[in-house]
């Protein structure tokens, strides 16, 4: 459903899914219960690619995050944003439906919600889904780190070419999840702005469930940096790699070509039949001739190995 809500107590969580327009229903809905929130706090709710913030007003704050997914389509990371209103007894998610925990989240705390008799605190809530929500990147992490070190080891195998697309794909995937999470961790602090200023209780509870999930979002930047570290550094040893076997082919090439231009010179010498040319008019040579081709082949390559060169 686009419009999915959850009353416990005196408290309600309103979902939201499908708001792709200014003039859609889900739009119109919060327009017409919620006339104190601001409109651009609401025309933010449409457009997409917003980044993370935290705006405190004085009955409410909305809160932007954005979150990574794959698109194992095209092997992409890419972001999701989800909106957060947050009141003293509401609570409203909207979002574009692609981030699985967050409907799950939504059905537990309906089915928590028939069999409590309290009302649930909206700041935990939030937090707790937060919580969820970064621990979902934790896998795509895991991906990353089993991609780097598949390419580490087809890179010392000789197939420095075919992982040339895959370094790329990966660095894309590390740059494109630093910039989702870059102002995640202190966007995440601000929120304890927003429960002095809403008057929210269990200040120091939520304190340090903040402090918690603040750490874990710090944990998945820190594991983003040492991936960006180490796809750099892949990518320079395999541009070494590819670099220095294209320097021992071009050497092969060169000792090839100044073999080739000294028989030919030979040859050339010999093919003037000049007066007092030696061989030309001798039995065997033509026999001699490719015997002192073969002695003049032979002397290059070995002077090229004594040299270092081949």
């Amino acid at each position: 459903m686009p419009i999915a809500e959850v009353s416990a107590r005196s408290f309600r969580w309103i979902n939201i899914t499908g708001a792709t327009a200014d003039d859609a229903p889900e739009i119109r809905y919060l327009r017409e219960h919620f006339p104190y929130f601001s409109a651009l706090d609401i025309k933010d709710c449409v457009s997409t690619g917003q980044r993370p913030k935290l705006e405190v007003y004085d009955r409410y704050a909305f809160l932007v995050l954005m979150f990574p997914i794959y698109n194992r389509q095209t092997r992409e990371i890419e972001s999701s944003e989800i909106d957060f209103f947050i009141g003293k007894d509401f609570l409203i998610t909207i979002h574009d439906n692609k981030r699985h925990v967050l409907e799950e989240t939504f059905k537990e705390f309906h089915a928590q919600a028939k069999s409590s008799n309290e009302a649930p605190d909206v700041l935990l809530t939030v937090i707790d889904l937060i919580n969820k929500l970064l621990g979902a990147c934790f896998p795509m992490l895991d991906h990353i780190s089993l991609d780097l070190h598949a390419i580490e080891r087809l890179i010392f195998r000789g197939k420095e070419r075919e992982m040339v697309q895959e370094i790329l794909v990966t660095r894309r995937n590390i740059v494109d999840f630093r910039k989702i999470m870059q102002a995640q961790k202190n966007t995440i602090k601000k929120l304890t702005l927003a429960q002095r200023v809403l008057g929210l209780p269990n200040a120091e509870h939520v304190g340090n469930v903040l402090s918690n999930t603040v750490e874990r979002s710090k944990e998945i930047w820190d594991n983003l940096e040492a991936f960006k570290e180490a796809v750099e550094a892949l990518q320079a040893t395999n541009e070494s790699l590819i670099s220095y076997r294209l320097n021992d082919v071009m050497k092969t090439y060169t000792t090839i070509s100044v073999v080739i231009f000294t028989l030919t010179l030979i040859t050339t010498i010999f093919a003037a039949r000049l007066p007092h040319t030696p061989l030309i008019e001798t039995d065997y040579g033509f026999y001699a001739m490719l015997g002192i081709l073969l002695v003049v082949a032979l002397s290059a390559v070995g002077i090229f190995k004594w040299k270092r060169w081949l």
